[in-house]
């Protein structure tokens, strides 16, 4: 609008939309903060006393805003890597590239505490706009979730923020690159123990839960006791660590992303059965960043050059002169909806391979299994498809796509 007359920029104002329009008005004087401009913008504004009987502006001024610092996230993903302190945004884009729909406003739901400090410090500013999710981060290492919610408060949709320094990826003897750790881990280095440990899913749920680090017995009262003492929760949202004894449908599921559902006789946390949650192709429920998909089972199936570590808490794979680190239980401590399962002993990482299983010997008739690696740590022995529940959560170590 530069070189117009204000009675003519009254006008074009007009015709636009409301949502490019912000209106203010105010008493006395007033400092004015406007945090929605974009980077390398002109932008007028004018302003005008509404007591002031000719109704002409009291002040017009121009101005040119700095370019962007945002950094923007990039295509649709259900996890976005962040290794730096700074502002950055993304569009709510599902894997598939289709708008997530109904989203009225972003915000936080739950992190993992930074040196066991009590207030959250992974991120701050988190906001929608209407088109784009916008966060700010502090730099340090951790992982978040944040939710859209609908205008009537329900959450549609949930993401994971994964701050941590840039993964980096080893192409393994059978081809598949992998990265160098778990999902969620802030570590590839075995020495810093317990960062390299990450989160854990149920099979097909695109959400995440922090397992801990110590082991507990399970029961429904103190199953979330290592996540409780680990994470802290919004309290603007009045949610909690909880465990469900039934199957849901996937909404419910993603609009309760603290809550642990399985059923008992299914042994399955959602409704109806679903075996392509995950599924061959990289879907949009699953869980890993943008490049990146759950294996299948035929991509760790020649996973042979292994050596587990002296105390047991993992192995390492090593090929071509570099070497990958797989830590013991994936994140140290599991939920299989029968117990929690400490550490040292084995390995547990689910693949996106489910179909139904028939075996008369085992009792199995038609049951819909999904498939996961499994190390038995002290016998030195790989099994590359081995049956779980998908109500069982899990660590994922994501393949390149």
């Amino acid at each position: 609008m530069e070189g117009l007359e204000d009675s003519e920029i009254i006008r074009k104002l007009s015709d636009v939309d409301a949502n490019t329009l912000q209106h203010h008005s105010f008493t006395g004087k007033q400092k004015l903060m406007l945090d929605t401009l974009q980077g390398a913008t002109k932008y007028v504004v004018v302003a005008f006393a509404l007591d002031t009987p000719t109704g002409q502006p009291v002040c017009r001024k121009t101005f040119q805003t700095a370019e962007s610092t945002t950094k923007d996230l990039g295509p649709g993903a259900n996890c976005y890597i962040v290794s730096e302190r700074g502002q950055y945004s993304f569009t709510p884009l599902h894997v598939s590239g289709k708008p997530i729909e109904h989203i009225d406003k972003v915000d936080w739901i739950w992190t993992t505490k930074v040196a066991d400090r009590e207030e959250q410090l992974l991120l701050s500013d988190v906001h929608y706009d209407g088109s784009k999710v916008y966060l700010t981060t502090t730099g340090e290492e951790g992982n978040a979730i944040i939710a859209g919610f609908d205008k009537d408060g329900t959450i549609v949709w949930v993401w994971h923020i994964w701050c941590t320094d840039p993964p980096k990826t080893m192409q393994y003897e059978n081809g598949a690159v992998f990265m160098d750790r778990n999902l969620g881990a802030t570590s590839a280095d075995p020495s810093e123990g317990k960062a390299t440990w990450g989160l854990v899913w149920q099979w097909g749920r695109p959400t995440p839960f922090f397992a801990g680090y110590e082991e507990t017995e399970w029961e429904k009262e103190n199953v979330f006791t290592e996540c409780v003492r680990w994470t802290i929760l919004n309290p603007k949202y009045l949610k909690k660590w909880q465990v469900e004894t039934k199957a849901v449908d996937l909404a419910t599921a993603i609009a309760h992303p603290t809550t642990f559902y399985f059923e008992d006789k299914s042994c399955d946390w959602h409704t109806p059965i679903d075996l392509t949650l995950w599924g061959g192709v990289k879907t949009d429920y699953d869980p890993s960043p943008a490049g990146f998909h759950i294996p299948q089972v035929s991509q760790w199936e020649e996973l042979m050059n292994k050596v587990p570590s002296e105390d047991m808490s993992g192995f390492y794979y090593s090929f071509n002169g570099k070497s990958s680190w797989w830590p013991a239980s994936g994140s140290g401590r599991e939920f299989d909806t029968g117990c929690n399962i400490i550490g040292k002993g084995g390995i547990f990482v689910w693949s996106s391979t489910a179909e139904y299983f028939t075996d008369p010997v085992l009792g199995f008739n038609n049951a819909p299994m999904a498939y996961r690696l499994t190390y038995q740590i002290p016998a030195d022995f790989m099994f590359t498809k081995t049956m779980g529940n998908r109500s069982f959560a899990h660590a994922i170590r994501c393949v390149a796509d």
